[in-house]
């Protein structure tokens, strides 16, 4: 999540990795209801359309309840995938598509879909843009009810979309108005004069072209960006802070802190303090995760949600209530496609899981520093 700050601070600018096309799947559901799938829905819906994805190994948990789901409900499976995956042995059909020629083949599938009493569809980065509109369009004509999930890589991406982490995003997917830069836009500036990073490695995959640029990073691990920041700010995990989290299907869940660890801050306590510094804590206010998701309440569509139902259980937020009005972007959509044994900066230095046979054959094991944030736009 890479912020950017220009001209004594005259200018905030946000981005976060987009690895589905989320704001493309609103604005086609605009004025609808109940048509975002839920965690639930892959054990106890009848039907179930896996268009791009390996889901067993992309997308394990999403994939585990729609096998229990198989063995316990006879729920049927339809594929289109450019290659073979897991869910082929108990697919009612299987078809091959190249990715992002897949909306093609969905014709081929369409008596049979429409046989089924409900279906939900689960895409990845392979379907986005104007082929988000067309597959909505599709499902709408199939005569059934039918929800949707587009597939996200990172744990709490979705939060971050929804939280307005896009350039041409405010929060709830509400038009921003401006014209701001992209992360890769970030990193070429000419004119920047400082880079914040939040839990994510850029400059993996694209260093900063200007030397002059200050650098700062929260992150838990010394990645390249951490080799190139002028100042690390050592950030706490999951499970050593509190706050919320939306999972891939737009639900909230609370998180509580499990640990303390020595020297490391909740990211929300390291951006208080240097408010602090800065003269600002008091338009900031409280540093408290409870009035942060007050405030989220109130900023974001679709998050109107009582604290003391999130404590209970993941809730469902609804963010589809009009038009988003603005274009998503397809050519900033792209997922990384790791697997079970080659994604997560938490996996990649764990010494015992890269030294698994599935992970050595598979992928070859990280040099030390390399890899991107699991739990990016925390």
């Amino acid at each position: 999540m890479p912020l950017h700050a220009g001209g004594e601070f005259g200018c905030e600018i946000g981005d976060h990795h987009r690895t589905g096309d989320v704001t493309s799947l609103v604005d086609a559901l605009s004025g609808t209801s109940g048509r975002l799938a839920t965690t639930a829905d892959l054990y106890e819906k009848k039907a179930f359309l896996i268009i791009g994805a390996d889901l067993a190994i992309e997308q394990p948990f999403l994939a585990f309840q729609i096998r229990a789901n198989q063995r316990h409900h006879q729920a049927h499976v339809y594929v289109v995938t450019p290659g073979a995956v897991r869910e082929d042995a108990g697919a009612v059909k299987s078809i091959r598509s190249a990715a992002g020629t897949e909306i093609g083949a969905l014709d081929e599938l369409r008596d049979a879909l429409a046989s089924e009493s409900e279906l939900v569809i689960l895409f990845n980065d392979s379907v986005k843009g104007g082929d988000v509109y067309r597959l909505v369009e599709f499902g709408q004509a199939l005569g059934i009810p039918v929800s949707y999930c587009a597939l996200l890589d990172y744990s709490n991406s979705r939060g971050a979309i929804d939280m307005g982490m896009a350039p041409e995003l405010l929060p709830g997917f509400r038009a921003s108005g401006t014209a701001g830069l992209t992360t890769r836009e970030m990193l070429d500036a000419g004119n920047l004069d400082a880079l914040w990073i939040v839990g994510e490695n850029p400059m993996a995959e694209s260093p900063i072209k200007s030397s002059r640029v200050f650098v700062v990073l929260q992150d838990m691990f010394l990645t390249e960006t951490a080799q190139r920041a002028d100042v690390i700010l050592p950030s706490a995990s999951a499970y050593e802070k509190n706050g919320t989290v939306t999972n891939v299907c737009g639900e909230v869940q609370r998180l509580k802190r499990a640990a303390t660890a020595l020297g490391a801050k909740p990211d929300l306590e390291i951006i208080g303090l240097i408010a602090k510094e800065m003269g600002m804590a008091q338009t900031m206010g409280p540093w408290i995760p409870e009035t942060v998701y007050n405030e989220i309440r109130g900023a974001a569509k679709g998050y109107d949600i009582p604290l003391a139902m999130v404590t209970t259980g993941a809730q469902q937020t609804a963010p589809v209530n009009g038009r988003v009005g603005v274009e998503s972007r397809p050519d900033l959509i792209w997922s990384s496609h790791e697997n079970l044994f080659t994604s997560g900066t938490l996996g990649r230095y764990s010494k015992i899981l890269n030294s698994v046979l599935e992970k050595r054959s598979s992928y070859p094991a990280p040099t030390g520093d390399s890899g991107k944030e699991e739990y990016a736009g925390q």
